[in-house]
């Protein structure tokens, strides 16, 4: 019995990989060399996999070997059952069991532990998104970021990295869910769509930073969520990158300077943030009034417009963007003898190859005894 379940889940993995890859049951019999019934008895679990099998399975699924053999963790299982109701993002999904795997291993060899950031800022409650406690929450996390209550936030992923959430972008698709996240040994994680445009993949990330600083184990994030609560925490993203102080400061500079429609492409490009998120904060912060706001939104911005303005928009969360804290971790536990190195670039996904991994260091006689004993 405990086998036969064994190759139900084994058939099971094989099926969501498939899927995931966008293949139908035909298309992965043809690239195998095999009948689709084969396929078909695989993924129902009545049909045994040999190793060579298997390796072939996971070089044309583009998936890990282990990754078939092996349970996902705790926190993986735990965030499925959580979002089961939720739309099927099968490559995310994927995507985040991976990067799940790899912080488990991380923190499992010591090189990675948990900030005490997490859970730090009282929960918004529903309907707080339009009150003052919106405001509070962010200006408190610009605070644990250690930056200033006014400026833009540069260099987000380097600032998300401080409050112990790790940030990665991967190109997901449009079908995608804009991002996600999980907490895995106490360590945060975001996923974000790489596909979605710049503004967005920032205010993602800041709505991701809300789940981690409100102390929530997991999320996912399509966008479009109607929900009370992930409505307060799109509230809370949005102030945290375009502060009421700031901008009212800047936007009067600006607009001594600027007619309306180069003061707001100014404004958002140096917030960086989406024009639609930049307007619809102006508009809450009454800095423009609603016929100005219906004026702007008509016309979006094109590159033109931004290069006739001097700015260029800088490109943050490029797919694949791996957290440096993860990499200067991973290099660390090759160092040390900790991790493979076919484990590390695995994990740095194509970042590096085992040809740039640094020299060991000198292996500790101890180690040398435990080897040999």
């Amino acid at each position: 019995m405990a086998e036969e379940q064994g190759w139900l889940e084994v058939g099971a993995r094989v099926a969501d990989a498939r899927k995931a890859r966008g293949y139908s049951q035909d298309h992965l019999a043809n690239e195998l060399g095999v009948d689709r019934t084969a396929i078909t008895k695989i993924e129902a679990g009545r049909r045994q996999i040999n190793s060579l099998e298997l390796v072939r399975l996971a070089e044309v699924l583009g998936r890990p070997l282990q990754w078939f053999v092996s349970p996902p963790p705790d926190a993986v299982i735990s965030r499925r059952a959580a979002v089961a109701d939720q739309r099927s993002d099968q490559k995310s999904d994927l995507a985040i069991e991976d990067i799940a795997r790899d912080l488990a291993v991380l923190a499992g060899v010591r090189v990675l532990t948990p900030n005490t950031a997490k859970g730090s800022l009282n929960s918004i409650k529903p309907g707080d998104n339009t009150n003052w406690s919106v405001e509070l929450a962010a200006s408190k996390a610009r605070s644990l970021l250690g930056v200033d209550s006014c400026q833009p936030l540069y260099d987000l992923v380097d600032l998300v990295e401080r409050a112990g959430l790790f940030p990665y972008s991967l190109a997901l698709g449009e079908g995608a869910a804009d991002g996600a996240y999980v907490e895995v040994e106490g360590l945060g994680v975001a996923l974000i769509n790489g596909e979605i445009d710049p503004g967005r993949r920032r205010s993602t990330l800041a709505h991701e930073l809300g789940h981690h600083l409100f102390g929530d184990a997991y999320s996912v994030d399509w966008g479009t969520d109607t929900d009370a609560t992930e409505c307060a925490i799109d509230s809370f993203a949005i102030n945290l990158l375009f502060p009421r102080i700031g901008v009212t400061r800047r936007w009067r500079d600006l607009r001594n300077n600027s007619d309306l429609r180069q003061s707001a492409i100014i404004i958002s490009a140096e917030y960086r943030v989406s024009w639609t998120a930049a307007l619809r904060q102006l508009r809450t912060f009454e800095l423009i009034s609603k016929d100005e706001y219906k004026s702007l939104d008509s016309r979006s911005p094109t590159r033109a417009d931004y290069l006739e303005c001097n700015l260029r928009v800088i490109e943050e969360l490029q797919p694949p963007y791996i957290p440096t804290g993860v990499s200067a971790a991973a290099i660390r536990a090759y160092r040390t003898y900790r991790l493979s190195a076919e484990r590390v670039t695995e994990m740095l996904r194509g970042e590096i190859d085992i040809d740039d991994l640094p020299v060991r260091d000198e292996m500790p006689l101890e180690a040398l005894r435990g080897e040999l004993s």
